[in-house]
């Protein structure tokens, strides 16, 4: 199986061929390595937002207007209840790799939001946190450097129509942490919505005590629909978990349906490649291997290939990724996520359906080589 009659000699000599197979394999794992990886990128920000936060807290917002205050108060009498403060949620706009996105910003009055800030694990990496009821603002490093913005800078629709943040808000500090998010005091929000001209409380914020969370959210869920919408971490962790299972079958029949025409594609090409090598698989038999033998030996050179094809498309990936993520994307505050383990389970189908589909090929003309025709030259 090696030396002159190995097969590694035959590609040497013929370089251009083995190449041109290694290079669509290569691509096809890059491609579809890559799609997966933005889609990752996607749901992570969809997490991110929607369900990361409530993790610590759930959220009670008024189904028409306001929350009842007899409502509030019989909810903040709850055993469960460690806090219950006025919120409201708002978002800032941000650069991400897939385009704009947004970013959390909390409203919620000034006395909590050290509280706060420790319970979802951030903290104040530079500047301070708003003070009062001033039209303040604290926000994440990664949303400061993806909007080129810094201490002293303002920011929301009054500076930028395009801007998502109601109102007029002053960088007062840098937050670090898991959760990128931003606070700002509840007042200050609330003077610049719609919410300003009326007495009361359109959200609330529950925060269980510890080993509490089951109960409290079984309780919030007796909570009338007319009245309250109650936003958990169970249910939309849930709801969650549905879309990125929707969305991985799409990408599952996106990447069957390319690598099966891939593997046809391949399968031809390599079939036309071992034709032109008959002779030499005759004169292998001729000489004494066995029909195992050679089978054996294709299916180590399809292995080869497709195995090298595979991890030397994961490596371009994770190079090109890398040094786009370090040098073009960081600079601009955008986070360019690293392939994980189900980014590579989406490019496994590649060199499994294509050395399948050209093992059955080729182990098909191998099963009707006619050595002694070969080497009379009659086939």
């Amino acid at each position: 199986m090696l030396g002159v009659l190995g097969f590694p000699l035959y590609f040497l000599r013929n370089r251009g061929r083995a190449l041109a197979l290694l290079l669509i394999i290569v691509l096809a794992v890059m491609e579809v390595s890559t799609v997966a990886l933005l889609t990752g990128s996607l749901l992570a920000d969809v997490q991110l937002t929607l369900v990361a936060p409530l993790r610590y807290f759930t959220e009670i917002v008024a189904s028409d207007a306001l929350v009842p205050p007899a409502l509030a108060s019989a909810v903040a009498r709850r055993p469960e209840i460690e806090l219950l403060t006025p919120m409201l949620p708002e978002v800032i706009r941000v650069n991400t790799l897939i385009g704009p996105g947004t970013r959390n910003v909390f409203a919620l009055p000034s006395p909590y939001m050290p509280w706060f800030l420790r319970r979802i694990g951030e903290y104040v990496v530079r500047g301070r946190l708003p003070a009062g009821d001033a039209a303040e603002i604290a926000l994440p490093e990664q949303v400061l450097r993806s909007r080129h913005l810094d201490i002293g800078d303002t920011v929301g629709q009054q500076v930028d129509p395009n801007e998502w943040l109601p109102g007029r808000f002053r960088i007062v500090g840098v937050l670090g942490g898991d959760l990128d998010c931003g606070i700002t005091p509840y007042e200050a929000m609330r003077s610049v919505t719609a919410l300003r001209d009326v007495s009361g409380v359109a959200a609330y914020a529950a925060f269980a005590r510890p080993g509490q969370q089951a109960g409290l959210d079984d309780y919030l869920k007796t909570l009338p629909l007319s009245v309250v919408r109650v936003y958990t971490h169970a249910a939309e962790e849930q709801e969650y978990q549905h879309d990125v299972r929707m969305l991985d079958w799409l990408i599952w029949s996106i990447n069957l349906v390319t690598v099966g025409v891939l593997s046809l594609a391949m399968g031809l090409l390599n079939n036309l490649y071992y034709l032109q090598r008959m002779e030499e698989y005759g004169i292998l038999a001729a000489i004494g291997y066995t029909h195992g033998l050679l089978a054996r030996r294709a299916l180590v050179e399809v292995a080869v290939i497709t195995l090298t094809s595979w991890a030397a498309g994961l490596g371009l990936t994770l190079a090109i990724t890398g040094a786009l993520g370090r040098w073009l994307f960081a600079p601009h505050g955008i986070t360019l996520p690293h392939l994980d383990a189900q980014d590579v389970a989406f490019t496994l189908p590649i060199p499994l359906l294509i050395a399948a589909f050209t093992l059955a090929t080729v182990l098909r003309r191998l099963s009707r080589l006619d050595p002694v025709a070969v080497v009379e030259r009659r086939d």
